[in-house]
């Protein structure tokens, strides 16, 4: 009998952090993971992915990221970040263990797992935002010959040389895939935009936006848009040009954004668009053997089909009523 411990259900980010504060506090907890490592999502995704988020705001409790990191660190740097957290903090995780069930009960809640079936008081949920990729049907996917993939699939841009790529999904990694495409896949790669993707620059004068924003603070804020608007402008005047060219949204400013759940994209892409490497593609109507038609009309070549359609929740193991928001997030427990 556990019912006095809380479980941790997940060792990636948010598993870690969560064990840092139980720990700090004195408090028992187990934790488990289904898989044979630390982090174990971050140790297989693409080697140029890189954060969104600046080093000295990505870090966790109690453990600043090295010096030597980039100001947006590499994924691989996370990764490697995250293990030694891991071995540092002195972890006792219970690798390979999958939670198969977590019901309530009268000292708090019954879970089963792959390896045994105990009582706790406390559950923490930290299965992670990236361990179950979401696959969309496509119409005339049936009839489709090419290859269709999802972007955590993706590992090099050299396997793709030459190949008319389409990608579905503007999010961080549909950015990202595209400009890297950009370099050597059939031109241009087609990024199906049916969102707003929000133009900004990442290094303004060659300082992260977020310092710029620390350094602005005392400012009053009727001061601080039109600061940072010039700041996104520098070196790109024509931005909003290009923004209105291909139906994306030009937001230097946070206050832009608003409204928009589009990720910030930068520089890299910007030139990639410029130089006709990745073009803004409308929405992807119907599939065909090798082409794709899309809203406005066109038809166009598409040997291989990029899903960056993001993830969703593996929660499938919670036996009880709960609500989630619009993309399956669990946000409350149901009262019913």
């Amino acid at each position: 009998m556990a019912a006095d411990e809380t479980l941790i259900i997940g060792a990636g980010p948010a598993g870690l952090a969560s064990a840092h504060y139980l720990k700090w506090f004195g408090l028992p907890f187990r934790m488990v993971d289904k898989a044979d490592r630390v982090a174990s999502t971050w140790a297989s995704l693409y080697p140029s992915l890189q954060l969104n988020t600046a080093r000295f705001i990505s870090h966790l409790p109690g453990r600043r990221m090295p010096l030597r990191y980039k100001i947006y660190p590499m994924g691989s740097q996370l990764y490697e970040y995250l293990v030694d957290y891991a071995r540092r903090e002195r972890f006792e995780i219970e690798f390979g263990v999958e939670v198969k069930r977590v019901a309530p009960n009268e000292s708090g809640w019954h879970v089963e797992t792959s390896a045994w079936a105990d009582d706790f008081r406390n559950v923490i949920i930290a299965s992670g935002r990236f361990s179950n990729p979401y696959i969309p049907d496509l119409p005339g996917q049936e009839s489709y010959t090419g290859r269709r993939m999802h972007a955590s699939e993706y590992r090099r841009a050299a396997d793709f040389a030459g190949q008319h790529i389409l990608i579905v999904g503007n999010g961080p990694s549909g950015a990202d895939i595209a400009v890297e495409l950009g370099e050597t896949a059939a031109r241009p790669v087609r990024l199906v935009v049916r969102s707003d993707l929000v133009i900004a620059r990442r290094y303004p004068l060659g300082l992260p936006e977020t310092a710029w924003r620390i350094l602005l603070r005392p400012l009053p804020k009727r001061l601080t848009k039109p600061i940072m608007d010039k700041l996104s402008y520098m070196g790109y005047p024509d931005m909003p040009e290009i923004a209105r060219k291909y139906g994306l949204k030009f937001a230097p400013n946070r206050v832009d954004r608003a409204g928009s759940s589009a990720p910030l994209r930068g520089r890299e892409l910007i030139d990639a668009i410029k130089a006709g490497k990745v073009l803004p593609a409308p929405a992807l109507i119907r599939l065909h053997e090798r082409s794709a038609d899309l809203a406005d009309g066109s038809t166009v070549p598409a040997d291989v089909v990029i899903l960056c359609t993001g993830y969703r929740p593996a929660i499938g193991y919670l036996d009880f009523p709960y609500e989630v928001d619009r993309d399956g997030w669990l946000k409350r427990i149901s009262d019913n």
